[in-house]
């Protein structure tokens, strides 16, 4: 493990800049910028390209770039800035919500509630914007896409206040959940973790299967390898074990392996190398990657229809991925008991797709006493620090300390 992953695990909240962090950064404001660029483009120069704003295509690029826009800020709020609900009214700060390219440098945090209510406000501008499918092909962003990314934002809000006053987080979640599984051209893979005659959610061993293999079926918006030679977000070489367990620096916790009976066939995704344990889910060079597919929108519906007592829903969306994994199917749980059962196979089912923490940290606001790693689950160290090249006259930091 090198020195930046090192201060990520040990939660420290260093001003020094960490190239891994920092990167990260940088990567989701170049996002923001692109987007804004484009959206500069189209308020102010359309009549010197002959177009209108009221063009189709246009106004699909628009929306195109306000999903981007709004999932960039969302992200990247979930690493530097704690969920809604860490404060009673989302006054705690959040991160600079950036609307355009002229306030691109120098400007200062917002809070988590406007955080949410600009997120809120581009993503249903996009939805509306957004057809059912894009012009160009179903990889790229359409309604559905929007409306997945607006579940997941009203998901993460969760047990915090409201954020919109058309419902509550956890009702607005199942809505959206509910809307984009019904708009979207993907459909439930029930050939994952069949073994070698089964299908992968990161899908996309190009250099065996000269470039023909296509994005995984669940997929609702995600990034597209198109060849060999353009392996877009293909690098997941801290997790690979089929290089070298010596460059593997991700490791699976003991009691998840433990917790995954013999009989799931998820099982096969984790491997133990000398009482290590490792996932093999991104064992290869080049791949598509799903930023929201068709499993993670079931979770976030099912998780939110049991909290929001429509417990049918819930036992249905679940027993679709129980079944799936070779399980037992339920029926007859209690409200709290299916909470736990989806939350659980939401640990299992998107392993290493970056979602456990947020999870833990959304979770932590209704049970306070909850501890990730021995550690409180609101502690300073739960959040990154922001780049030292980010200090400017009026700019606050998050608080150093970590979670000693």
């Amino acid at each position: 493990m090198n020195s930046d992953e090192t201060e990520i695990y040990n939660r420290s909240t260093s001003f020094f800049n960490n190239t891994i962090r920092d990167n990260m950064y940088r990567g989701f404001y170049r996002i923001v910028l692109d987007a804004n660029v484009v959206l500069g483009h189209i308020e102010n120069n359309l009549e010197a390209l002959s177009l209108s704003a009221t063009d189709a295509r246009v106004q699909e690029i628009k929306g195109e770039a306000l999903l981007l826009r709004g999932m960039a800020h969302f992200e990247i709020s979930r690493f530097m800035s704690h969920s809604p609900g860490y404060s009673a009214d989302n006054s705690h700060l959040g991160v600079q919500y950036i609307t355009s390219v002229d306030n691109a440098i120098g400007q200062n945090r917002g809070t988590v509630s406007q955080n949410y209510a600009n997120l809120i406000s581009d993503l249903k501008e996009a939805e509306s914007l957004l057809n059912t499918t894009n012009s160009k092909n179903q990889y790229y962003a359409n309604k559905a896409a929007a409306q997945a990314y607006l579940a997941k934002v009203f998901f993460q809000a969760g047990f915090g206040p409201d954020i919109d006053t058309a419902g509550s987080n956890y009702e607005q979640a199942f809505s959206y959940a509910d809307s984009a599984l019904t708009n979207t051209s993907a459909v439930f893979d029930i050939n994952l973790y069949q073994g070698d005659t089964g299908t992968e959610r990161f899908a996309g061993n190009l250099v065996d299967n000269n470039n023909t293999e296509s994005p995984n079926v669940e997929t609702i918006f995600g990034i597209v390898s198109e060849s060999t030679a353009n392996s877009k977000g293909g690098n997941f070489s801290r997790y690979r074990t089929d290089l070298s367990i010596s460059n593997t620096t991700i490791r699976i916790m003991q009691d998840l392996y433990n917790s995954i009976p013999s009989t799931d066939k998820r099982k096969a995704l984790l491997e133990e190398t000398d009482g290590e344990y490792f996932l093999n889910k991104f064992n290869k060079g080049i791949l598509h990657v799903p930023l929201v597919h068709y499993t993670e929108l079931l979770l976030i519906r099912a998780e939110a229809a049991a909290e929001t007592n429509s417990l049918t829903q819930a036992e249905t969306d679940i027993n679709l991925i129980l079944d799936r994994a070779g399980l037992s199917t339920i029926s007859g749980l209690s409200k709290s008991q299916l909470i736990n059962l989806v939350r659980n196979q939401r640990r299992i089912e998107l392993l290493g797709e970056g979602n456990r923490i947020n999870d833990l940290k959304r979770i932590g606001v209704n049970e306070t006493s909850l501890t990730i790693r021995n550690a409180p689950w609101d502690c300073n160290g739960m959040v990154f620090q922001f780049p030292a090249t980010e200090v400017f006259t009026g700019f606050i930091q998050n608080p150093t300390g970590g979670c000693n």
